[in-house]
């Protein structure tokens, strides 16, 4: 007879309600020590709950009770995939279907863990051998639309979404998997359907939430520039993006000085402006977009409150910089020139600081933004020279850029 507690557990477990199983998985190891089962869903629902490295922790204990089983190396490459350590997430998995090559699962995690590789063609090879095994598994299902979409085989997707619906039409990952895939393909209004309905089966799936959140912000036709650009991008691999990024900058530096020379001077400002939104975009376009959404009649409700806080940021800066631009040409006097100048350049690091959750990057962001204003508003206490506050002010953005990407 199997222990009460692990009964209540699982039930427990199999209804989300992973905090409150946990206290029986417990129970139950007290009254059975080291018991493999109840071990084995108590790193599940610590995985569940992002707690890693407990999580971590119970699954080298099962290794060590059974070094040859299969799930707990599928255990640990969940773990690992993650906390975005792909290479070791591959290594368990590669054990796990060494030891038992029949599980789908297995097959579809390989997928997803190429996927993020942004190795498609592999993602789908290996999605394609799980649904050999299992014409079924929601997994490899999901994972093959993925593979699919980014490599833009638009009506093979089609087919797999219907058949991914059509096995579970219930299901709420499916659901918000089909709206991002749909949305990559400019689908915006039947994403935003898909979206919807895996709201509806669960209000609070964070990965629906931010398409949906997406999906109503593409339609203002800056961020849906930014966002096209982002998911063209993110096909990409890394040596690729660089060298589309050295290329744009290298086209720049020459157009600049190409038309300084010629009688279109006029054309360099517009060059320079759009290189500066190409470059800083990456930085720009979420408070952007959160501050677009908060004028949106529902849109406003998927922004959580630090996103909140993102968009209303966004939009003092923003509204400063304004004030200030039109107090300089009202008045003809350069301190606003400055003025506006720090709060369009603060517009970069302090707005996104919101967003972050490293506690090491949020604190840099603040700390240049404010950095930033500072020069402009206390500058004046120190020296009456304009244009050194001004080139403070834009050291401080230069090397914010550069560091940014340092900083964890």
């Amino acid at each position: 007879m199997e222990n009460q507690h692990y009964l209540r557990g699982v039930q427990l477990f199999s209804l989300g309600r992973y905090q409150d199983a946990i206290p029986y998985f417990q129970k139950a190891l007290q009254d059975i020590p080291n018991d493999f089962n109840s071990l084995f869903h108590l790193a599940h629902a610590y995985l569940n709950l992002d707690d890693l490295e407990k999580s971590e922790d119970i699954a080298n204990a099962l290794l060590k009770i059974d070094p040859d089983d299969e799930n707990a190396y599928f255990l640990l490459s969940q773990i690992y995939f993650s906390k975005s350590n792909f290479k070791k997430a591959l290594e368990f998995i590669d054990k796990a279907i060494s030891i038992y090559p029949y599980e789908a699962d297995f097959f579809g995690q390989k997928s997803y863990i190429n996927l993020n590789e942004k190795e498609y063609e592999s993602a789908l090879k290996f999605a394609n051998e799980g649904l050999a095994l299992d014409p079924n598994n929601k997994l490899c299902l999901n994972a093959r639309v993925q593979a699919l979409t980014k490599l833009e085989r638009k009506e093979e997707v089609s087919s797999t979404i219907e058949n991914l619906l059509e096995k579970d039409p219930e299901n709420v990952y499916s659901h918000a998997n089909v709206g991002w895939s749909k949305l990559e393909n400019g689908n915006t209004n039947e994403a935003l359907h898909h979206f919807k309905q895996a709201l509806a089966l669960d209000p609070n799936f964070d990965y629906a939430r931010e398409g949906m959140s997406t999906a109503l912000k593409s339609k203002n036709i800056i961020y849906n520039l930014y966002l096209k650009y982002s998911f063209w991008m993110s096909k990409k691999s890394s040596k690729q993006q660089w060298v589309f990024i050295i290329g744009i900058y290298l086209t720049y530096r020459f157009s600049v000085k190409l038309l300084s020379n010629t009688t279109y001077t006029f054309l360099v400002i517009p060059i320079i402006i759009a290189y500066l939104l190409f470059a800083l975009g990456g930085w720009l376009m979420e408070s952007l977009s959160n501050a677009i959404l908060i004028f949106d009649t529902y849109g406003k409700y998927l922004l959580d409150e630090n996103q909140q806080k993102s968009g209303r940021a966004f939009q003092i800066l923003l509204l400063g910089a304004i004030l200030a631009i039109v107090s300089y040409a009202a008045l003809d006097n350069q301190y606003f020139l400055l003025l506006g100048f720090a709060f369009l350049c603060s517009l970069v690091p302090y707005p996104r600081a919101f967003l972050i959750t490293s506690k090491n990057k949020k604190l840099f962001h603040f700390g240049v933004g404010i950095a930033m204003l500072a020069s402009a508003f206390l500058g004046l206490l120190f020296t009456d020279d304009l244009m050194l506050l001004g080139s403070i002010v834009l050291i401080l953005l230069i090397a914010f850029t550069w560091l940014d990407n340092i900083i964890k």
